[in-house]
């Protein structure tokens, strides 16, 4: 009798037996109850929901996000004469450079989330603390963790935070110097109007269409042919239509297939079907195309920036101009603004302001940046050091200095990019400028002395014309 008679047979399985029948635990047991998941039609009605599963409102969201996000934000103070100069240390500098003192929020992802909740929601809310070492932070608000309240009139009058994760929230009066907020439709009660709500309806005719065709797919012939086999030629039995039929099953079923076809017997035939309905007969691809541009337009963003719709090279640039000065520009004011109008004066600096360096997206490429700065300057604006360290290349005696030509520094061209046409037109410098300067003036004198010479200045040029010709 070994060990496991033992205890199968010992005091403590005579224990067990006369204890209290109970249902030991199981795995079942250690489970979670069920969650019930809404459905797609159900979770693309909420606004956070409609981002993560509609893939149109997903593009353009994220693409105007990383565009907004990306731009460095710079703080600015007016001196004395009126002129802008940069602040680069200071409360709202390092506030700027970075606004959240929570791990793993970057500059880039709060401003990211704010931007995004203004695009989806329609308002975005932050406050103002102190991190531990003293300096200024923001802490974001999700949208459904406040409450806004507004008078009659439509002009907001305060804000409730939720107590969340024991955060106690609490309620600020509007305006209060610790909420940085932006709102954009209100009307009475109705405070902000995602566009969600707009694009609802538009959205469930897509989804409905993707799931018809879906079905269709599912459920349509795979292959447009059917296998015909003559009316002369009956089954041997049963079992060989059954062999027949279940061979053809396990073909399809199979995969992997592709490109080949099954063996047939002698007088079977593969004769196709014409008239069959397709998955690609709906059309129902463009339509997905005009429902993504007009989700792209419902934002005020051109299909051929986002990739949408394809643009040519002729207008490419024309759209990526109109993208910073016309589609992008009011949110980005939106924004600054929303910022200037509270932060500022929150931190003790109300004579400084923020703003995004928009020319950091409206730099072309080296070249066109390099040719402008020449132009713009009228001389060469880098080193012969300084061209050599982009090469990786070491420096040069004398290298550190900044050679200008003779010419431009005489003022004899307005630029380097000139290459003397300007110049030479001026001063008559080329053949064919100096030959028409001698002829007005020979011209000019025989005109001012006897009126008459002009048609002998007429049959000058005219012979000069020919000669041309």
């Amino acid at each position: 009798m070994g060990f496991l008679d033992d205890l199968l047979r010992g005091p403590a399985a005579l224990a067990m037996k006369s204890a209290d029948t109970e249902r030991l635990p199981t795995m079942a047991d250690a489970m979670p109850p069920a969650i019930s998941w809404p459905t797609d039609v159900e979770f693309a009605g909420h606004v956070s929901g409609m981002y993560c599963r509609e893939y149109a409102v997903h593009v353009v969201v994220e693409y105007i996000t990383r565009q907004l996000a990306s731009l460095p934000l710079k703080v600015y103070r007016r001196n004395a004469d009126g002129d802008a100069e940069e602040v680069r240390d200071g409360n709202l500098a390092r506030l700027v450079r970075h606004p959240s003192g929570l791990p793993g929020v970057s500059r880039y992802r709060f401003y990211a989330s704010l931007i995004r909740d203004m695009l989806l929601e329609d308002r975005w809310l932050c406050t103002l603390g102190l991190k531990p070492g003293g300096d200024y932070s923001l802490r974001r608000i999700p949208a459904d963790g406040y409450s806004l309240t507004a008078n009659g009139f439509g002009e907001l009058t305060g804000v409730t935070i939720d107590s969340v994760d024991g955060n106690p929230g609490g309620t600020y009066r509007l305006p209060s110097p610790n909420v940085i907020l932006d709102v954009g439709y209100i009307d009475g009660l109705n405070i902000g109007e995602p566009i969600a709500n707009v694009l609802r309806p538009l959205l469930a005719e897509a989804r409905a269409m993707a799931e018809y065709r879906r079905n269709i797919a599912k459920n349509g012939y795979q292959i447009p042919a059917y296998v015909y086999r003559p009316k002369e030629m009956p089954w041997i039995s049963q079992d060989d239509y059954d062999d027949f039929t279940q061979g053809l099953r396990n073909y399809v079923q199979g995969g992997g297939m592709a490109g080949t076809w099954p063996v047939f017997k002698d007088g079977m035939e593969i004769r196709t079907v014409d008239n069959l309905f397709k998955p690609v007969d709906m059309a129902d691809l463009e339509a997905r195309e005009k429902i993504n541009e007009q989700v792209a337009l419902a934002f005020h963003i051109s299909p051929e920036n986002i990739g949408f719709r394809t643009g040519t090279n002729s207008n490419i640039a024309a759209y990526k101009e109109k993208l910073w000065n016309v589609e992008l520009l009011p949110y980005l004011v939106a924004f600054e603004e929303a910022l200037n109008l509270t932060l500022p004066e929150a931190v003790g600096e109300p004579d400084c302001y923020i703003r995004a360096n928009l020319d950091a997206k409206l730099r072309g490429t080296m070249e066109t940046q390099f040719q402008a700065l020449s132009t713009a300057t009228g001389r060469p604006f880098m080193t012969t050091d300084e061209a050599r360290e982009l090469l990786d290349r070491p420096k040069l005696p004398g290298g550190d200095q900044l050679i200008t030509p003779l010419n431009v520094s005489e003022g004899g061209q307005p630029s380097p990019q000139d290459g003397g046409r300007t110049q030479n037109a001026q001063q008559a410098a080329s053949p064919n400028g100096k030959q028409a300067l001698a002829m007005f003036d020979q011209f000019r004198r025989l005109y001012r002395y006897d009126a008459g010479f002009r048609s002998a200045w007429d049959a000058m040029t005219k012979g000069e014309d020919q000669n041309d010709s």
